[in-house]
């Protein structure tokens, strides 16, 4: 599959409320050796087949044991970026990067991506009698379990589990799979910055609610279950951010997206206790970063692959 540049899908993500990187850091492309590259793996089915780009970066020594850690782009779909942001950290601390491109002609829009490609596109509708599930297969959570299962094979790992992190519109995808796809194979998942979260109300449509998604209180036991970190830059708390998801139902949520990820951490806790429910999910702040894809990158990498905690700045409760 050839690179393309998705200036199209840049001009929806805008529209959508999904970034990338910042603006602030532009992108420059690194100078690498053999640790670096990308592969294509079949990630679809017989039905839709799915051929995939995955941009990898490799410690110093690939062993069967060695972690894996899949980074997810944001709206732009710019997967070469995101391994280029988080390829340092193959070889210090000794983990596979995998950055799969999720791209616009197999999943289209942010219905495609960020949602999970898991209902149409009218299911956006506050009338709960509009849109349809999608099967589940051809969901983009699917088509990422998928190419693990390829790159395992490709590289000859033996693990079980990936660690998953998401900034902007990857952290949409990251969260929605814990929430949707509760059976996925992650250890820890961390969603960094999101724009709008899918909130425990079956009155809301996807991306904001649960309406039509099939997911019930049993489904949502398991998804608290799982370990999901929900990062957010303590400087993304701009009201009027040029990329921020403005409608109605998303300011609901908080006026920015400091905001937005305590009030869905407050109310997923709040639902956990309803069900009785086992809670795994935690909130990590990082002081003084906005909405800014490579300066989060550090804390995701010390949190995710050495365990390391960012100071706690506001309270979990």
């Amino acid at each position: 599959m050839k690179m393309r540049a998705f200036l199209f899908v840049g001009i929806l993500s805008l529209l959508a409320g999904c970034s990338s990187v910042s603006v602030n850091t532009p992108y420059v492309p690194l100078n690498v050796g053999d640790r670096y590259g990308s592969i294509e793996v079949e990630a679809g089915t017989p039905d839709k087949p799915v051929t995939m780009r995955v941009f990898y970066s490799q410690p110093r020594e690939l062993r069967p044991d060695t972690p894996v850690v899949v980074v997810m782009h944001g709206g732009r779909r710019d997967a070469n970026v995101y391994r280029d942001i988080w390829g340092r950290y193959a070889a210090q601390y000794d983990v596979l990067v995998l950055a799969p491109e999720i791209s616009e002609q197999d999943f289209p829009t942010g219905w495609g991506y960020q949602a999970g490609n898991w209902v149409t596109r009218d299911s956006s509708s506050l009338d709960a009698s509009k849109g349809q599930r999608i099967p589940r297969e051809q969901s983009s959570f699917a088509a990422v379990e998928r190419a693990f299962d390829q790159v395992r094979q490709e590289f000859g790992l033996e693990a079980e589990q990936y660690d998953i992190y998401g900034h902007g519109g990857g952290a949409q995808f990251v969260h929605r799979m814990v929430m949707l796809w509760p059976e996925a194979r992650i250890r820890t998942a961390v969603a960094a910055n999101a724009g709008n979260y899918t909130f425990p109300d079956d009155s809301l449509p996807l991306r904001y609610g649960l309406q039509n998604t099939g997911i019930d209180d049993q489904s949502l036991a398991r998804s608290y279950a799982q370990r999901l970190v929900i990062m957010l830059g303590t400087a993304d708390d701009d009201p009027h951010h040029r990329i921020l998801n403005r409608t109605d139902v998303a300011m609901a949520q908080g006026p920015h997206r400091l905001a937005r990820g305590k009030s869905f951490y407050a109310i997923s806790k709040a639902k956990a206790e309803e069900l009785g429910a086992e809670f795994n999910w935690e909130v990590e702040t990082v002081y003084g970063v906005g909405h800014d894809a490579r300066r989060m990158a550090p804390a995701g990498a010390r949190l995710l692959l050495a365990n390391k905690r960012e100071p706690a700045l506001f309270s979990a409760q």
